[in-house]
């Protein structure tokens, strides 16, 4: 049994917050449909008819810590016709759900055995087992996800019991929970008409409503109830995030972190600079997510400077309307006033590129009023003689590349109200080191030994300096399959030596010298 009023209370949440989630969901009919149209458990060429099955199940099969789909599609390629049997029982509905489940994962076993890669892990686990089930029958099985089942069942006060590491009970026992919500789903005749509406000839139809009730347990889950800021709103959800998170995703040591985020706190406005490939632009968003304890896009407003942007664009200012001219608000003025309105949460305005643009012309009157000390103070503006602050919760990340020899200079009035962190390559943080051992991959290694070496000499010329280093971020994103010596080489040809080109233009005997360095990795 399940208590109603709680779902209902889920329900009217997923209901409220049903256009925004949909758009970042759909993907999960589209993804049925696609492997509908396409399996084929008798193709003649079963690989690559697995490939084009499984091409739409990002995020369901790939993620940055799970590679099932890319591990199921490399043993297709080493053995077509073992996969093609494993498939074959697993879709054999005569036999027991468990065994099967246990059935696949053993053989993943033997192919792991036999063709690696060694110390690796295949990936082929029950939430990604259950996966294929669902996309093959999705009027009957739903995805296992212990900890998403679990804390749908707890909300909702069930007698269904749901224990970490008790797999085979779990199995047996969570498409009867499923099935019992989804009874109660398919009579919300509001959620089921806005579900409908939305579905599109690229869906899979979800007539019993299957794969509507797991993305309603993975949205019960994964989001999280913030108050309404007006009296009227609506509530609205978004996954939680903090510091661990932050840490988790951005090559950055704790402490470092800890003065970040204590400097912008305390200061209102930084620059994030560095060399190129250090992640600002990356870490900047993350910075903020993790002070807002969210992700919530809704208070991030991200903006590039360039040399012909204004203060009109900027603030305020008149623009064609017709046959005349309407003074139009601009994008920071929108935000404040955004800001304004919800004193109690935290606000990020981000400027990528901050130091391309004419700061004083772009900001005018707003370089008093940005000033910690000014903040909510308010100035009289220039075109509509209208009284403006900067809200007191509103904060401002700029980014600048240090190795912009052009734009090295930033404006003096700019500098005295910004803080300036400096954020360095994170090849030696533990988390990276964590991330290139995961990838096993010797070339790999013997190329980042070589970069740091560059890296040590561009931070003794004088010419240069650690505002010049190549950064990280330029070799992340890889698992151990896709650390190819092909995407290595790219990186060294397209990114590193462009740079070491540009920077070394006038001693073309070191930028060859450290061209045959770094290709001689791959000899």
């Amino acid at each position: 049994m399940i208590d109603r009023q709680s779902l209902d209370e889920v329900l009217t949440q997923y209901k409220e917050n049903f256009p925004s989630h949909w758009e970042e969901e759909k993907y999960k009919w589209e993804a049925i449909k696609c492997f509908q149209d396409n399996w084929d458990i008798n193709a003649q060429d079963f690989p690559a008819m697995l490939r084009k099955s499984l091409s739409k199940t990002d995020n369901l099969l790939t993620t940055s810590y799970d590679f099932s789909r890319k591990m199921i599609e490399f043993y297709a390629e080493q053995d077509a016709e073992e996969v093609r049997s494993m498939f074959m029982q697993l879709y054999d509905e005569n036999i027991d759900i468990v065994e099967r489940i246990n059935g696949f994962m053993a053989k993943s076993d033997k192919l792991l055995d036999v063709y690696g890669p060694e110390g690796k892990q295949h990936y082929q686990k029950e939430g990604t087992i259950t996966t294929y089930l669902w996309l093959r029958y999705p009027d009957i099985y739903y995805i296992y996800k212990f900890r998403q089942v679990k804390a749908l069942s707890d909300r909702l006060e069930s007698n269904y019991e749901f224990k970490q590491g008790a797999s085979t009970t779990n199995i047996r026992t969570y498409t009867k929970f499923y099935n019992e919500v989804r009874d109660v789903i398919s009579e919300d005749s509001e959620l089921i008409k806005m579900f409908t509406s939305a579905l599109t000839e690229d869906c899979y139809p979800d007539p019993y409503f299957v794969t509507l009730t797991a993305d309603i347990a993975y949205f019960s889950k994964d989001y999280k109830e913030i108050p309404p800021t007006q009296p009227g709103d609506k509530l609205f959800c978004i996954p939680p995030y903090n510091k661990g998170k932050f840490l988790e995703e951005v090559f950055m040591p704790e402490e470092k972190y800890d003065k970040l985020a204590a400097v912008l706190l305390n200061k209102k406005n930084i620059i994030l600079q560095g060399a190129p490939g250090v992640g600002k632009t990356f870490s900047a968003k993350r910075l903020a997510y993790s002070l807002i304890g969210a992700v919530n896009e809704d208070a991030i407003e991200f903006v590039q400077f360039h040399q012909n942007y204004s203060y009109e664009d900027f603030m305020m200012g008149y623009k064609p309307s017709g046959a005349s001219f309407e003074l139009k608000k601009g994008v920071f003025y929108r935000f404040c006033k955004k800001a304004e309105a919800d004193p109690d949460a935290k606000y990020f305005f981000i400027i990528d590129e901050i130091n391309r643009g004419n700061l004083s012309k772009i900001f005018g009157e707003l370089l008093m009023l940005i000033e910690n000390d000014y903040r909510g103070t308010p100035a009289t503006l220039a075109y509509n003689d209208e009284k403006f602050s900067v809200p007191k919760n509103l904060y401002i990340i700029g980014m600048m590349n240090t190795a912009d020899r052009s734009l090295a200079m930033i404006d003096y009035a700019l500098r005295r109200r910004f803080s300036f962190f400096e954020m360095e390559p994170g090849f030696e943080t533990e988390g990276f080191i964590q991330y290139q051992q995961s990838l096993k991959n010797e070339t790999f290694n013997d190329l980042l030994v070589k970069v740091i070496e560059l890296n040590t000499e561009i931070a003794l010329d004088r010419s240069l300096g650690r505002g010049f280093c190549i950064g990280h971020s330029y070799f992340c994103g890889r698992d151990e399959l896709n650390c190819t010596d092909k995407w290595m080489q790219e990186v060294v040809d397209y990114d590193i030596l462009p740079m070491l080109g540009e920077y070394w233009f006038d001693d073309q005997e070191k930028y060859q010298r450290w061209g045959n360095i770094l290709h001689g990795v791959f000899q």
